[in-house]
Formats: structure tokens, C-alpha cells, sequence
């Protein structure tokens, strides 16, 4: 049986980057920690019993988990401040997505099935993050910038 392996098809220069500097650095970081999952990922697709790799997977998809709720907290915090009209459907976007991340962490901690992580960061997570960016992050940030947001 031959196994094959994915790649992360994010990279920086295929995120729209965004009125605020801030959140492309987030978004940037974002794909960092993606991409060094997704190489782990297709170490663990290769021999799935190596436990100081399934141990190092799950330390990342933690730092992962943290870095997008801080994420999430500091944009919410900005479309509050700025009275930002779509706030209520942006954050019901990052309510969604932080509990779809939290049952896959916590689904993999529990059974340590690779292939759940597979298709979440190579299939479902690239997906919902380029829309994500597009829609939801490109008009908060437009709307900052135009109430007068210091960009930074």
C-alpha cells in the first residue's frame, strides 16, 4: 500500500493581505504553525506509532489552538472598539471555527487518528481560512481603516 502525503497549498503570498498589518502578521504566523503541522502530519500518515511525534503534534495543534484564540479575542476586541456593523457574524464565524478546532484537537488527543487531522489542515481548514480572509477579515479591516484605525 503506497501512502501518500500532502502539502499545505497556503503560503503567504496567496493570502490576501489585508488593510491591517496586524492581522497579516497573525494570518502569517497562522500558516507557519499550519505548515510545520502538516509536516508532521505526513511524517505520522508515513508510520503513525512514532509517540515522540504524535507527542510533538499534539504540543503544536496546542500552540495552534492558543495562537487562534488570541487571534480571534484581539479582532473581536477591534470590531468592538471600532462599532463595527458586521461584528456579530464575524464573531459567530470565530465561535464556529474555534469549537471545530478544539473537537478536532481534542478528538485526536483521545484517539490519535492522523487521518482526522489530515483532512482538517490539507481540505477543510485551507478552505475556510482563504474565505475567512476574503470576506470577513478584508471589510473589518477596511471599515477600521476608514473610521480613522491607526494601522499598525
Amino acid at each position: 500500500m503506497t501512502i501518500s502525503t500532502s502539502t499545505i497549498t497556503l503560503k503567504q503570498e496567496s493570502i490576501p493581505k489585508v488593510a491591517l498589518n496586524f492581522m497579516n502578521n497573525t494570518h502569517f504566523e497562522e500558516l507557519e504553525i499550519v505548515e510545520k503541522i502538516g509536516e508532521i502530519v505526513n511524517t505520522l500518515m508515513i508510520n503513525n506509532t512514532q509517540i515522540d511525534i504524535q507527542d510533538s503534534l499534539s504540543k503544536i495543534l496546542n500552540r495552534w489552538l492558543e495562537h487562534t484564540i488570541k487571534h480571534f479575542e484581539r479582532e473581536d476586541k477591534l470590531m468592538k472598539e471600532i462599532g463595527f456593523p458586521a461584528y456579530a457574524i464575524h464573531k459567530k464565524e470565530h465561535q464556529i471555527a474555534l469549537e471545530r478546532m478544539k473537537k478536532i484537537i481534542n478528538t485526536w488527543v483521545k484517539e490519535q487518528d492522523i487521518s482526522l487531522i489530515h483532512d482538517y489542515i490539507f481540505s477543510f481548514w485551507p478552505t475556510w481560512f482563504t474565505q475567512h480572509v476574503n470576506t470577513m477579515d478584508m471589510m473589518t479591516a477596511k471599515f477600521a481603516v476608514s473610521t480613522g484605525y491607526i494601522n499598525h
